[in-house]
Order: C-alpha cells, then sequence, then structure tokens
C-alpha cells in the first residue's frame, strides 16, 4: 500500500468521527418532534380546559343572578294578598240541621258529627 493510500484511507476514517457525514454522526429528530408535538398538544388542552373554566363560570353566574332573582320574586310574592280561600272557614262553627234523619247515639250529645254523602 503506498503512501498516499494509507492518508486518504486514514483521512477518511477522520471525518466519520467528526459527524460530517454517514449514518454514525447523524442526530436521530425523532424524539426532539415527539416532545414539541406533545407540548404543542398540551398547550391546546390547557387552553381548551381555560375556555370550559371560564364558561361554567360564566353559566354558573348567570345562574345565581337568576337564582337571586327568581327568591325576590318569592319574596314579593309571599308579601302580596294571600289567595281567598275556598270553600267553608274551618275557624266558624256551622249549624246543620239534622231533624228527621237517621241518628246513632243519643240525641242530646253536646257534639254532633254529620256527614254528607253521595251515593251515586
Amino acid at each position: 500500500m503506498s503512501k498516499k493510500n494509507r492518508e486518504r484511507r486514514d483521512g477518511d476514517a477522520g471525518d466519520d468521527t467528526k459527524g460530517g457525514g454517514g449514518s454514525g454522526g447523524s442526530m436521530n429528530w425523532l424524539p426532539i418532534l415527539l416532545a414539541a408535538g406533545a407540548l404543542v398538544l398540551g398547550f391546546v388542552a390547557w387552553t381548551d380546559a381555560k375556555q370550559v373554566k371560564d364558561d361554567t363560570l360564566k353559566r354558573l353566574v348567570e345562574m345565581d343572578t337568576k337564582v337571586l332573582q327568581l327568591q325576590a320574586q318569592v319574596a314579593n310574592a309571599a308579601k302580596a294578598k294571600p289567595a281567598p280561600q275556598q270553600g267553608p272557614d274551618p275557624n266558624k262553627v256551622y249549624t246543620v240541621r239534622t231533624d228527621g234523619s237517621p241518628t246513632k247515639g243519643s240525641p242530646t250529645a253536646p257534639i254532633v258529627i254529620a256527614e254528607f254523602s253521595d251515593f251515586q
């Protein structure tokens, strides 16, 4: 082997160790791309979560406002006149004529219970 060939061979070997070319010195970009993609996806998820939180807070404030309005309406309705009572007054004593009706018990009892029914 001549001196020129040996120098050329040694020079080529030296270039490979410097990372100038070939597969031995090239950088693997896959982990970097995956990390960058994960960062992008994480940022998108974070912004979406922030938007959902803001929307939820806005709806809760609207619901609280509506509840306060309804409470005010209920309070105003309670202060207003109550609806007139329908039917007989439960605090009043009514006289019912029971002469000639079928009865049970003593006719001089202090309390008389009268039942009104419709047998149809």
